[in-house]
């Protein structure tokens, strides 16, 4: 079995919660004058769960202990609460169909399939044994029962309440995680294609600011990477990434990698403040590049977005002027 952080984290969470809840319950049952057979459970509850809590870091047990974990509550546990807090009038089934949004995602294949058979099954036998053999349930007076419950019911919805809210939680964040890896290039922490694409359409719908598009291209960069390898190549990237970024990733700005060793970017503002930060950036990596290859640097092209223009159009545009720079700096 496989295990994700998140289903851990959640698994945790529910032992803590039992420990707690089993501490609960043992001073409710004191103020709803229960007898203390009735605290034996929660006591076992108690142990196993702080037990089970002290184990789940070591992934070689943790399979077994959270199945173990398990079966107890629900072949040994869930018997004694119905039994022993009188029989169908307690909250038991509350409690049955927390357990059950638990198995549901802690547990995949033949597991799952047996939990939430054994289950069914056991809450079957238990109303069957109440209605059959009743003197097996114990009996309490109507104000011991009420005061179960007044304690009980508040108990079962705060738990309920911290696990799922909990849960809503971590699937956020995992969320917010996956859309980060969506929308963000691995090796330069700039935004990807994808985010660069509805950064352009952004801003030919824009008609209040001017915007421009930038395609930078590395020269002569096959050269670093068949020569000093694709871990050198790779540096060289995060260093013209690293400069982009801080000199053009501001404000609305978008700096993404494109692709390979090419780089586009969304610039709101000046055109000559612009031409100004990218000659700098130009120098900047050229003098870092001396290390390894001088004929290695950068070369760009600006365009202006228009309004009436389509992304593939103002692509082009700039893929051809970029053509050209190159060609340029080739013949010279």
């Amino acid at each position: 079995m496989n295990w994700s952080g998140i289903q851990v984290r959640l698994y945790q969470a529910i032992l803590l919660t039992g420990a707690g809840l089993s501490v609960a319950c043992i001073v409710g049952n004191f103020f709803s004058a229960f007898p203390f057979r009735s605290d034996i459970k929660w006591i076992v509850l108690f142990i196993i769960s702080v037990a089970a809590f002290l184990r789940s870091n070591y992934k070689k047990y943790r399979t077994y202990m959270m199945f173990a974990f398990f079966v107890f509550v629900i072949f040994f546990f869930l018997p004694l609460a119905f039994m022993d807090s009188g029989g169908s009038s307690n909250n038991a089934i509350g409690y049955i169909f927390l357990i059950l949004i638990c198995i549901t995602y802690l547990f995949s294949g033949w597991r799952r399939i047996f939990l939430v058979a054994g289950l069914i099954v056991v809450f079957m036998l238990l109303h069957v044994l109440e209605y059959f053999h009743p003197e097996f349930i114990m009996v309490y007076t109507g104000w011991n029962q009420f005061v179960d419950r007044m304690i009980q019911i508040p108990l079962l919805l705060l738990v309920a309440f911290f696990i799922i809210l909990w849960f809503a939680k971590e699937y956020e964040r995992v969320n917010a995680k996956l859309d980060q890896y969506a929308s963000m290039d691995a090796l330069t922490g700039l935004y990807n294609r994808r985010m660069f694409d509805k950064a352009i359409e952004e801003a030919i719908a824009d008609r209040r600011n001017m915007a421009y598009l930038v395609l930078i291209d590395m020269d002569n960069f096959k050269q670093v990477n068949d020569t000093y390898g694709h871990s050198a190549g790779d540096e060289a990237l995060q260093k013209l990434a690293v400069l982009l970024q801080d000199s053009l990733g501001h404000g609305r700005n978008v700096v993404s990698r494109w692709g390979g060793d090419e780089f586009a970017v969304i610039y709101y503002g000046d055109g000559e403040e612009l031409t100004r930060c990218l000659e700098e950036i130009e120098q900047s990596f050229q003098e870092y590049m001396l290390s390894y290859n001088e004929t290695t640097g950068i070369s760009f092209s600006i365009t202006l977005v228009r309004e009436d223009d389509r992304a593939d159009q103002v692509l082009t545009r700039a893929d051809r002027l970029l053509y050209a720079e190159k060609q340029r700096k080739h013949v010279s």
